[in-house]
C-alpha cells in the first residue's frame, strides 16, 4: 500500500472511531451501530502501533462477549 493511501485508510478509520467516542462522551445510544466491526476497527488501530498490545486488549476485553446481550429495541 502507497504512504498516501495508508494515511487515507488511517485517517478514515480515526474518524469513524472518533465519531464513536463522540456518541459515546455525549451519552448518545450506540446500539443500532455494527459494534462488533467498531471494535475490530480500534483493536486493529491499535495493532498498528503494537501488535503486542492489540493481543492483550482482545485478550482481557468483555465487549465481544456483551454485544449479543443488547436488547432488541426495535
Amino acid at each position: 500500500m502507497a504512504a498516501a493511501e495508508a494515511r487515507a485508510l488511517a485517517f478514515r478509520e480515526i474518524q469513524a472511531i472518533r465519531k464513536l467516542r463522540n456518541r459515546i462522551a455525549h451519552h448518545e445510544p450506540i446500539f443500532t451501530r455494527a459494534l462488533v466491526t467498531d471494535y475490530r476497527r480500534i483493536v486493529a488501530m491499535i495493532g498498528w502501533r503494537s501488535r503486542v498490545a492489540a493481543d492483550w486488549i482482545d485478550r482481557i476485553q468483555e465487549v465481544t462477549r456483551l454485544i449479543p446481550q443488547i436488547p432488541d429495541l426495535g
